[in-house]
């Protein structure tokens, strides 16, 4: 019968090994730090990388000391420590005793070269970005299709405009080829006149996580894009060379999405509050008018002035019903005014018109308006209130022609 070893016999032999290997104790091993993280504890992890490998590591707080108070994501260092087993996780790590900065690394000179060229050459300039639209209708949204970021930002559009059509455009955010994807993604949404508004949107990472969009490939199509963008990569704490170049940069997705979509409930409350303060504004009027008829009447002599009090009330009395009913007019203008908004803003609700069995057709990603932009033999998606169709299109027959 075979006897067989259990995981933590083969993980606990490894981890004897590695500690009888003199030569990996007190090893120095020089690279540069990526996806560097202070925990709570205050101990620091990381990872160190050279060109080809990358070993995960721990500066416990009790020897961090000040050396980390001048290291930064990309710095180049000499570490001395031992390599270490955890069983747990059967994961190999280096624990750090001693930590030596040698300044920038590669990463984050590259990231500064890049930085100094693309600055130098003007696609940071400030006088070259451009407004965002105030009241945006289709917002092209650039992001991966599968993460949390399109889920938010679905979500705040929703709950701050519901009338705002969301265009998707899957992009890759990180790995190889990454940049050369988001880049033909920007330059396709950037020249889309249909598109009032683009997002480019990724969540946090490292400064190796995030390279694709330190590319210059992608910084100058973000220059070069027709519809003004947000870029919203990465955490607060994050900035890519992408949000030097879009028009405005935002700390999060989330706040990306609050910056584009306006609160259309919000925006209901404020022109509530125009009306109300008119309304108070023509409430004081009349007071200080009534006060100033009653002062100077107190100051005239009834029998010499009599006549000339009755012409004054009679004037003021007409002065009062003028100035009533000219605001009265203009609060129906003011509520008319809001109604009518209400009305457009539902009016160009898309969703009604499938609510009441119209369909919206697409393919190959845009919208259909003519047969002449219909391709036979082709899939075709037809979207409705509920849900979508698939189907394939058979013939297509223009009107006016012979078949």
């Amino acid at each position: 019968m075979n006897k067989y070893v259990s995981v933590t016999d083969v993980v606990r032999r490894i981890k004897d090994d590695l500690q009888k290997d003199y030569r990996l104790r007190s090893v120095a091993m020089e690279g540069n730090i990526i996806g560097l993280k202070r925990a709570s504890n205050g101990h620091y992890y990381m990872n160190i990388c050279d060109d080809e490998c990358s070993l995960r590591a721990v500066l416990f707080r009790s020897r961090a000391g000040r050396s980390m108070e001048t290291v930064r994501e990309g710095d180049h260092v000499v570490v001395i420590g031992t390599v270490n087993v955890y069983e747990k996780g059967g994961t190999v790590s280096f624990l750090i005793e001693r930590l030596f900065s040698q300044g920038v690394g590669t990463l984050q000179a590259e990231y500064e070269r890049i930085r100094k060229e693309l600055a130098d050459g003007g696609y940071f300039a400030a006088e070259h970005k451009k407004t965002l639209p105030r009241f945006p209708w289709r917002v092209g949204v650039l992001t991966s299709p599968t993460g949390a970021v399109l889920h938010d930002i679905r979500k705040i559009a929703a709950e701050r405009n519901p009338y705002i059509e969301l265009v998707v455009f899957p992009i890759p955010v990180q790995g190889q080829g990454a940049a050369e994807k988001v880049a033909a993604a920007v330059t396709a949404a950037g020249k889309n006149r249909t598109l009032d508004l683009l997002i480019l949107a990724r969540g946090g990472g490292s400064l190796e996580d995030l390279w694709c969009f330190n590319s210059s490939e992608v910084v100058k199509v973000i220059y070069q894009s027709e519809v003004p963008l947000i870029s919203a990569v990465g955490h607060e704490t994050d900035t890519t060379l992408a949000d030097y170049a879009a028009d405005v940069r935002a700390a999060t997705p989330t706040h990306a999405a609050e910056m584009a979509f306006p609160d259309v409930a919000a925006m209901e409350l404020d022109l509530a509050a125009l009306a109300d303060r008119a309304y108070r504004l023509l409430q004081r009027q009349i007071e200080t008018r009534q006060r100033s008829l009653a002062q100077q009447t107190a100051r005239l002599q009834p029998k010499r002035y009599n006549e000339q009090l009755q012409m004054k009330e009679a004037a003021v009395r007409h002065l009062l019903q003028t100035a009533e009913q000219y605001f009265r007019l203009k609060l129906v203008k003011l509520s008319g005014d809001l109604g009518r908004l209400q009305a457009s803003l539902q009016a160009l609700d898309p969703t009604g018109l499938l609510r009441k069995g119209y369909g919206q057709l697409e393919q190959s990603g845009k919208r259909i308006s003519s047969v002449q932009q219909v391709a036979a033999q082709e899939p075709l998606l037809i979207r409705l209130a509920d849900g979508v169709i698939r189907t394939e299109v058979k013939e297509v027959i223009i009107h006016g022609e012979n078949n």
